[in-house]
């Protein structure tokens, strides 16, 4: 009797929420939850503030700030916001939990939102207060259901460990991509640390155990939360589905995608990973906000690059809001990420499958990337996410790798999912990029390529390998290539990494640059690394086309290279071809803006006032650094048109 009687007034409480606006707090599921649990039943979700830091409180602020500032002040400005937007909510939670009604509590700054696992009616309580906008069910999917990888067993063979042994061969993987190329010229990702979200990982396997990032604020195994992070022996990483340090991967699924990234070669001589210099950070993942936990994690704990093999579906309805707003702020902090985008290309055509185009491509790997592609004449708001596509090795796309263009608007979202609750869609800011059934572009995805069906270490084992597949492959191949970048110029930007992904990419689709399926084309480790060590930026920006108030000063900079002289040069022209091949891409005429030498962290820069009489001029600038050090050649950047306006 006293479970119908709570039944009834849980029906009661929803009904009269949905009958108002503002009770579409509740998720779908959420309601489920609560009309199947008894009273005493605690229910994992995660409550959303209402209010949010947005991509206007960051940009463009953020474009002039050197990187490790730009992550220090994200970081003060989201806790500081977080810790007066979430105080009522951890009120009632903390006293639920004294009362034994509510066993698990996490705030997380990044996102604005609070885990729990709690009694149906401390929820609802919650669920009451103004300040919380919305409430998601936090239950973990299915591996099966995010994974976006096969591992195939080739080998598990067990080779003896040869203490500091040395490479002598690059696996598939990064003969590929020419990543043995640019560790020929110096750089393997030494001095970056890469954060994997993922299933875990095999921490006793030879070609990753010199690679595990080591927690410096934390003393191992001695029971004490030493760096007062809130958790106890986080040595070399986190488990955000069980709140502990047990990194163990089960499925062998995290373990194949750290192999892809810094696998070192100490079992047999080969190198499988694309950074074998880098150390890799992980974060166990269970439900979908354990992801955006384990990237604040991430940020906190001084990651550069962060990637992620686990997608979120569009047939799961995953909360897209939240995924883009974890996307801007971590574009904002700097952090360099790349995602995995689905095995679902089969589905594309499909009239059914929710999975159809424009909807293909899985979350986070359907935000828009931090640069914004000169193909992409449907212009809209930037993300922080590069998703990636899937290559064979003889460089063809896969016929899994997912389709796109995604649509980021309401209206193609309900015509193809007509049950998504349109209170978690923000229709303010992110209907940017309609479809409108195909006779929109939308948001052109994935945004590059790279080898799927390589070599990696596998779950089990010391020394065993596997041969591993799917976008789950290539996503972390892609971001071990970024990692190489990082190694060479520290100071870059995500807007840097992805603005190279775009230029130096090897065309692979049926028109030059970007284009859906094949993104960019397939990434290239050998001629991004000489777009790296010369980046130009406009006000901090490495856009395609910038605009800048006239009655200002506008700032141009080289970032490369240090110690080398440098041009940064004007054209009333952009003329064709790829800079990154040595391409002098301004003319009709060019002349020297500034001839210098970069300083010791490799930058120069140049700030100009700008009369109101330029308003309406367009001219586009470029950079130029004599390698003495690497190549032996003159480096020439990256071509940035800009518009003078009022």
């Amino acid at each position: 009797m006293r479970l119908c009687q709570y039944t009834l007034v849980v029906v009661a409480f929803v009904s009269a929420a949905f009958a108002q606006e503002a009770t579409f707090k509740l998720h779908p599921r959420v309601v489920t939850a609560l009309m199947e649990a008894s009273p005493t039943t605690q229910v994992p979700v995660y409550f959303v503030m209402r209010e949010q830091l947005g991509m206007d409180h960051w940009f463009p602020r953020m474009n002039r700030m050197p990187v490790e500032e730009r992550r220090a002040t994200v970081m003060r400005e989201c806790q500081e916001h977080s810790l007066r937007t979430q105080a009522e909510t951890l009120a009632i939670l903390n006293i639920a939990r004294l009362s034994g009604t509510c066993e698990f509590i996490e705030p997380c700054w990044l996102g604005n939102f609070v885990r729990c696992i709690a009694r149906p009616d401390v929820i609802l309580d919650v669920a009451a207060l103004e300040s919380v906008e919305e409430v998601w069910s936090d239950v973990a999917p299915l591996l099966h259901e995010v994974e976006d990888g096969v591992m195939i067993p080739s080998g598990t063979t067990s080779f003896a460990a040869v203490s500091g042994a040395i490479p002598s061969a690059a696996g598939n993987g990064p003969i590929n991509t020419s990543a043995d190329q640019v560790w020929a010229v110096g750089f393997n990702g030494t001095g970056v640390v890469v954060m994997n979200t993922d299933s875990g990982i095999n921490a006793a396997h030879n070609d990753l155990l010199n690679r595990l990032w080591q927690n410096p604020g934390e003393i191992a195994a001695n029971g004490i939360d030493d760096d007062g992070n809130g958790k106890i022996d986080d040595i070399n990483g986190w488990n955000f589905s069980a709140n502990n340090i047990s990194l163990s991967d089960a499925g062998g699924h995290g373990t194949n995608t750290a192999g892809c990234l810094v696998a070192d070669g100490t079992c047999n001589g080969t190198v499988y990973g694309q950074a074998p210099g880098a150390k890799i950070m992980t974060g166990l993942l269970g439900s979908e906000s354990s992801q955006w936990a384990a990237i604040a994690y991430g940020i906190a704990e001084g990651a550069h690059c962060q990637t992620s093999s686990h997608s979120y579906k569009n047939v799961s309805a995953p909360n897209y809001k939240m995924h883009r707003q974890v996307g801007d702020t971590s574009l904002a902090a700097g952090l360099i990420r790349t995602n995995s985008t689905s095995n679902n290309g089969t589905t594309c055509t499909s009239t059914t499958s929710l999975n159809r185009r424009p909807f293909n491509i899985s979350a986070p790997g359907c935000l828009p990337a931090p640069y914004v592609d000169p193909n992409q004449t449907l212009a809209g708001g930037k993300g922080g996410v590069i998703g990636v596509a899937a290559h064979d090795l003889s460089n063809n796309i896969l016929s899994y790798s997912p389709c796109g263009p995604f649509a980021w608007h309401l209206t193609d979202v309900l015509a193809v999912n007509a049950s998504y609750p349109v209170a978690n869609w923000d229709a303010v800011n992110h209907n940017d990029y309609p479809w409108t059934g195909a006779t929109q572009m939308a948001l052109l995805k994935p945004d590059v390529s790279a080898p799927a069906g390589t070599t990696t270490p596998s779950g089990s084992g010391t020394c065993g390998t596997a041969t591993f597949s799917g976008t789950s492959n290539a996503t972390p191949v892609a971001n071990g290539v970024l990692c190489l970048w990082k190694s060479a110029n520290m100071s870059l930007t995500p807007e840097d990494a992805a603005m190279i992904t775009h230029q130096t990419a090897t065309s692979s689709g049926s028109v030059a640059g970007k284009e859906n399926n094949h993104g960019a084309g397939r990434i290239n480790a050998l001629n991004g690394l000489r777009l790296a060590l010369c980046v130009h930026r406009v006000n901090g920006e490495p856009a395609w086309n910038v605009n800048h108030p006239v009655n200002t000063s506008i700032n141009l900079a080289v970032d490369g290279v240090p110690n080398s002289i440098a041009v940064i040069g004007v054209g009333s022209s952009r003329l064709p071809g790829n800079a990154w091949g040595g391409v002098v891409g301004i003319g009709d005429p060019a002349f020297v803006l500034m001839q210098g030498t970069t300083d010791a962290a490799g930058d120069m820069s140049l700030d100009i006032p700008i009369p109101a009489a330029l308003t309406g001029l367009m001219l586009w600038t470029q950079a130029f650094v004599v390698d003495s050090t690497y190549f032996n050649a003159v480096l020439s950047s990256n071509v940035i048109g800009i518009t003078f306006v009022p």
